[in-house]
């Protein structure tokens, strides 16, 4: 905490001297809701609750929810003009709890509530770093486009934060809640990626980007690397967005005994196309479909050797089960927003998610739709009210993966079939400022 405070200080003198132009921004928003199935809340973890998981617990929650819309956050951005119409640009931003003040910290989630079925957990791409959402530096031309260095955002979040009906929101839409599904083509960790270069440019209606991820392991440039590529076109009232991402190696956390996590590894192939059309100055409808495969890992006998160390966000790692099938699964969205009066917007979305194949034994796949609502006024650019409600109904069957201890010993295969689980649903009333 001392170090975290002492860079913090260190930021500040510096955004006091330098000649840049340099903005401290930030969000804090929060709410509270019931949620219908679940555990107890959590501040470690980014959104207190998690309200589109499948689960069997079988009581009502009432909590004070970090992020309704917007997950809470401050930063640093600063340009600086180097003439030409070339910019030196950096971001730095941190994720916190408002409930708390405590850094977002997934992570932590699985370890303190490991061997628990009382308090809510799961894996995230916010692992307690101190600017764990953002941390960049390139340059921006007016004709070469933007080039970036560092933990940066994939390419399918780039889209989805324009294109999901329900405003992204974290806890009314399951692409703004979960980084699986919402931009890290089937890992919540690979949401944001950290040792990457990504480029960005546009060509009158058309954007282009790439993204790099560099794995930095000696002898090979494969393990833990990734890639994305978008394209996308906007003119008049008419806008459309493809992408694509791979990665290898991949880790995925969930909760294990006695204060280690269980990971899965896994390459990851994924693609996305989302459209959306503004109908009139007041009504807008989106569309979005998006397909994700796991796989083997590229680099096993490399991935085996982490059990036993602090590999996992320098979290101690129990077992690592290695994907053995191909397991894919595809999203939909379906939905838009309608301006009652310049500052009263309702939002509304159906989304489904479709386990295609995921190691499923017996029965129906596996799916999940969500069913979501959100009326937001805005008292200010900066400051609004908001009123929200997402039903998740589940159904069919889906298997996990086996995998070995650090001793070798099998962990066997578990089996949840979805249709024995309950309507499951969240309602919260929440407030948002911006500065």
């Amino acid at each position: 905490m001392k170090k975290s405070l002492l860079a913090i200080a260190a930021l500040s003198a510096i955004a006091g001297t330098a000649q840049a132009d340099v903005t401290l921004y930030g969000v804090i928003d929060l709410a509270v809701g019931t949620v219908s199935h679940q555990y107890n809340a959590d501040p470690s973890f980014p959104a207190t609750v998690n309200p589109v998981s499948a689960t069997a617990a079988p009581n009502t929650t009432t909590a004070m929810m970090n992020g309704g819309i917007s997950p809470s956050r401050w930063g640093i951005k600063g340009s600086e003009d180097l003439g030409g119409g070339t910019k030196a640009i950096f971001t730095l931003e941190s994720g916190f709890d408002s409930n708390t003040g405590q850094l977002n910290n997934g992570a932590q989630a699985l370890v303190s509530n490991t061997n628990k079925t009382t308090t809510n957990a799961a894996n995230s791409s916010l692992n307690g770093q101190l600017f764990n959402r953002q941390a960049f530096v390139g340059l921006s031309d007016d004709q070469f486009g933007t080039l970036t260095f560092g933990r940066q955002y994939a390419v399918f979040f780039d889209i989805y934060s324009g294109y999901d009906p329900v405003q992204f929101a974290q806890l009314f839409s399951p692409l703004g809640f979960s980084g699986t599904l919402g931009g890290g083509g089937g890992a919540t960790e690979y949401l944001r990626q950290d040792n990457a270069v990504k480029y960005a440019n546009k060509f009158g209606d058309v954007t282009v980007g790439a993204m790099y991820k560099i794995g930095g392991q000696a002898g090979s440039n494969t393990p833990y690397s990734a890639y994305g590529l978008r394209v996308g076109y906007e003119a008049g009232n008419f806008g459309i967005q493809a992408a694509y991402e791979g990665a290898k190696d991949v880790l995925t956390g969930a909760t294990s005994g006695a204060g280690l996590v269980n990971v899965t590894a896994q390459d990851q192939k994924a693609y996305l196309v989302a459209a959306k059309y503004k109908f009139n100055s007041d009504l807008t409808g989106k569309v979005g479909y998006q397909r994700y495969t796991l796989s083997a890992p590229s680099d096993s006998a490399l991935l085996a050797g982490l059990a036993g160390t602090n590999g996992y966000y320098g979290y101690p790692i129990n077992t690592v089960s290695p994907v053995t099938a191909d397991r894919t699964v595809s999203i939909f969205d379906l939905g838009g927003d309608y301006n009652f009066t310049p500052k009263l917007n309702l939002a509304v979305g159906i989304y489904g998610v479709n386990y295609d194949a995921f190691n499923t034994t017996s029965g129906a796949p596996a799916t999940q739709r969500f069913y979501s609502a959100l009326l937001d006024y805005s008292f200010s650019k900066r400051t609004d009210v908001y009123m929200g409600a997402m039903s998740t109904v589940n159904s069919g069957t889906r298997t996990a993966a086996v995998g070995t201890t650090t001793t070798g010993a099998s962990v066997g295969s578990a089996t949840t079939s979805y249709d024995n689980l309950p309507t499951n649903s969240i309602f919260a009333v929440g407030v948002r400022h911006r500065f």
